[in-house]
């Protein structure tokens, strides 16, 4: 009984292992072989977008700083004593134009003015009396010498010119004394800030003596250095008039409009202040005389007329701020990103056929980020986005849904 469990232990492994063989065999035999599809190659997937041409205002970006268009030293023009001193007439003070700041001892000059005064009347008076004297040696002549002519001395006529010219020299220093005196009160020549003040009440001043310096609020300026190639999108004055169309103006609620000709270029200035920024019309007036010699730059200045009332916070001089100046509108322009511009000036058009086509592009203006170009673009064709190795002209390529820029 035993023996027969042996072999039957090692038998039906060998068994099983026969039947597997057996039915692997069947299988195999009975199996049909799967049937091979050839798919076409579609190229690869690819991102592309449409860019429309239109108008295109290009504007020139540039970045300077604030200083006044008017800065002067505050002079006495006569001597004396400080007597008052306006409260505004401190660092940073603010003034209006034709304000006084500074009172002199008049005195002296009101004295100056009576004693002048007092001149112009005895002058006066002698000149009655001479001319008195001249009608009766006239009378007196007529009556001695009747139809004669008379001399000049004896009919008073020296006597009477020099009479008039003192009493013209009396006025004139009545004149002088008065403008004397009114130097004693310093006013303002224009509307402006108080850069720095050099005196104080009591104080003794002198002619020609700097007392303050003061700048003009009016209107500040910015100088703007610009490469030689952007001088060509907008006229600068002084430089004759390279753009070959009217110049773009800036207008308040618009990014840009084309002016008429003549007109300066306008110029939209942005700085911050007190933690938030605020923009500031201006033009272009002028370019400065020379290039610099070590950017080889030329600047252009930026003039802005009342820039206190321009917005609700003041543009301070020495403030560095940012510069977009209004130049050229073109028409028929696309706005790429410089991703999407090509080895040798080209792009790369999707087809609505699958294929793709490296076509030439007149690049007009390179930007930041951005590259304004001229392009040729059929009905359904997009400009591809993506970065491709292997790049030939007619290979295939997948569009992928459209981005939209």
């Amino acid at each position: 009984m035993n023996a027969r469990k042996k072999w039957v232990s090692r038998l039906l492994p060998a068994g099983i292992l026969l039947v597997g063989a057996a039915a692997f065999a069947l299988l195999k035999t009975s199996a049909t072989p799967p049937q091979r599809i050839e798919q076409a190659y579609l190229g690869p997937l690819v991102q592309g977008a449409d860019f429309p041409a239109g108008r295109v205002q290009v504007l020139i970006e540039g970045q300077g700083t604030v200083r006044p268009s008017a800065q002067i030293d505050l002079v006495s023009q006569v001597s004396g004593v400080v007597v008052w001193k306006s409260p505004k007439l401190e660092g940073g003070g603010y003034f209006s134009r034709g304000e006084e700041l500074l009172h002199i001892e008049a005195e002296d000059y009101e004295l100056a003015v009576a004693q002048a005064q007092a001149q112009v009347a005895q002058a006066d008076l002698r000149l009655e009396q001479t001319r008195e004297q001249a009608a009766v040696a006239r009378q007196e002549w007529e009556l001695l010498h009747p139809g004669q002519a008379g001399s000049p001395l004896a009919l008073y006529v020296p006597q009477l010119a020099a009479a008039e010219a003192d009493l013209k020299a009396a006025q004139a220093r009545v004149g002088e004394a008065q403008l004397r005196l009114k130097r004693t009160r310093l006013q303002a020549p224009f509307a402006g800030r108080v850069r720095q003040s050099r005196v104080e009440a009591g104080q003794f001043v002198s002619p020609g003596q700097p007392l303050a310096q003061l700048y003009s609020t009016e209107r500040v300026e910015i100088a703007v250095p610009l490469p030689d190639e952007d001088l060509g999108w907008f006229a600068v004055p002084g430089l004759g008039s390279q753009a070959a169309d009217p110049n773009a103006v800036w207008r308040q609620g618009e990014t840009g409009a084309a002016g008429r000709a003549g007109e300066k270029a306008g110029a939209l200035v942005s700085g911050w202040h007190a933690g938030r920024q605020h923009q500031w019309q201006g033009r272009v007036v002028r370019a400065e005389g020379e290039v610099d010699p070590q950017s080889r730059m030329v600047s252009v200045v930026v003039e802005i007329e009342d820039p206190q009332g321009q917005a609700e916070a003041p543009l301070l001089v020495g403030a560095f701020v940012n510069v977009a100046i209004a130049g050229r509108q073109l028409d028929g322009v696309r706005t790429l990103p410089r991703a999407a511009l090509r080895q040798d000036q080209t792009v790369w058009v999707a087809t609505p056929e699958g294929t793709l086509q490296v076509r030439p592009v007149q690049v007009v203006r390179p930007l930041k980020e951005e590259v304004l170009v001229r392009v040729d673009l059929g009905e359904g064709e997009r400009i591809i986005l993506t970065a491709l190795s292997g790049v030939s002209d007619g290979m295939k390529v997948r569009l992928a849904e459209e981005v939209r820029l």
